[in-house]
């Protein structure tokens, strides 16, 4: 059975690779082309292979957003663009073409979001491993852009550094028996397949994204409290004073246990929660000073 979902809709690839070897560093199958799904795919090619000195893109407004430029300063990443109606200069466009030539048989033969992204990953796998016409004449043997990319690779940051210069963007939750992620007293619905799973939360001015393995499986749109500054002396994000409009994503995850029925088809799109904002915390009461035991005798009859 063909997916509806996957009937007359786009999907997107999103990649990040290293223009001498050829090597792609990280890339996923996305529904949107959006900021979310850059810097997804960007923080996992810099936390494997570190950071690059320089990043060459179009001129889209994905590579040129406020927060992205936050983070090449951040990085010491120096950002350029092609020149405009020229793709050549780019080696993605080359990327992109084998791509087609590859595996774009698998992507119409996948009948489920599942397969295609399947389809995506073992392109990827095999792109890297297998022979590239750029490396035929090399001296050292090295032949495929695995090889060629090898051991090198960019600024190295420790993980805890790597994620606070994302912070701003990036909240990793453990999604509850029921699928759902907290932040910042919202409950969000991401996966119920991934009960126990940890999942990355993506949270940009005005969207907020659910992944897994950098997979999408929810996103939202968000408005931050006018109250407070968007952002804080310490970069992050202000508190979430609206969550709307949800959208899941087809995943490659099932559920172990079937269900005994389908939670849009009982309660209906309206009656099924996907987003519930719950109660602050109980402010602490203030601690009240100890009262002095009072003394069994006096200090003059002790003596």
């Amino acid at each position: 059975m063909v997916d509806e979902s996957l009937v007359g809709s786009k999907a997107y690839a999103v990649t990040v690779m290293d223009n001498y070897s050829r090597a792609i560093l990280s890339s996923a199958v996305t529904r949107r082309q959006n900021l979310s799904a850059f810097l997804s795919v960007l923080y996992r090619a810099v936390a494997r292979y570190g950071a690059p000195k320089t990043l060459v893109t179009d001129s889209g407004s994905v590579f040129l957003a406020n927060r992205a430029k936050a983070l090449y300063a951040k990085l010491g990443i120096s950002k350029e663009e092609i020149e405009k109606d020229r793709p050549w200069q780019n080696y993605s466009e080359t990327t992109f073409v084998i791509q087609q030539r590859m595996a774009d048989w698998h992507f119409q033969k996948a009948q489920s979001w599942a397969e295609l992204v399947e389809a995506h990953d073992r392109f990827v796998s095999d792109y890297n491993a297998q022979s590239h016409f750029a490396h035929q004449r090399r001296e050292d043997g090295r032949r495929s852009p695995r090889e060629v990319l090898s051991w090198v690779s960019g600024m190295r940051f420790h993980p805890r550094d790597l994620q606070r210069a994302f912070f701003s963007e990036r909240f990793s939750r453990v999604l509850d028996a029921s699928g759902y992620a907290t932040l910042m007293r919202w409950r969000l619905y991401g996966e119920e397949a991934l009960a126990g799973k940890e999942a990355d939360l993506w949270l940009l001015e005005n969207t907020l994204t659910l992944e897994h393995a950098g997979e999408p499986l929810s996103a939202y749109e968000v408005a931050h409290d006018a109250a407070r500054s968007p952002d804080d002396a310490r970069g992050r994000s202000g508190r979430l004073a609206a969550v709307r409009k949800p959208t899941l994503f087809e995943t490659s995850y099932l559920a172990g246990q079937m269900r005994l029925f389908g939670l849009a088809e009982t309660l209906g799109e309206e009656g099924w929660l996907k987003v519930l904002r719950l109660e602050d915390y109980a402010p602490r009461s203030s601690r009240q000073p100890e009262r002095l035991q009072q003394v069994l005798f006096t200090y003059t009859d002790a003596i």
